[in-house]
């Protein structure tokens, strides 16, 4: 197994990143900027790039949440004699959307583990055209 500049292997870095993807997005773009920076092991630094990819998707996801549901509920407003957004769809809605990432980050880091790969079409195309 290659090892990383930090003295573990580039696997179990790989999973550090996805892994602190699941808690905090600071804490990942730190890690991410230090592999991009420091390391050179190609499929660590597009493990990088793909880790911050999916937590920026997620929060971007997260914050369209809100606007998505204040929309629909001032449709349900004018058309309805619901005042409110009905069965607090908001609250599954935001749940649906954090317990996606928890499953895709915790796949991506386990299989990182191994230095293997979960292809997200989408993402993956994102990553080839831009990382050099």
């Amino acid at each position: 197994m290659e090892k990383s500049k930090l003295g573990i292997s580039v696997g179990l870095l790989a999973a550090g990143m996805y892994f602190l993807g699941m808690v905090s997005l600071l804490a990942l773009i730190v890690v991410a900027g230090y592999v991009l920076l420091k390391e050179d092991n190609a499929w660590l630094k597009r493990s990088a790039v793909k880790a911050s990819a999916i937590a920026i998707v997620f929060a971007l996801l997260g914050l369209i949440s809100p606007l998505l549901t204040g929309v629909i509920s001032s449709l349900i407003t004018l058309s309805s004699s619901y005042s409110t957004w009905p069965l607090g769809l908001s609250t599954l809605f935001n749940t649906v959307i954090n317990l996606t990432q928890f499953l895709i980050m915790g796949l991506l880091g386990l299989r990182s583990l191994r230095q293997t790969e979960v292809k997200i079409n989408k993402i993956d195309d994102l990553i080839d055209r831009h990382i050099a």
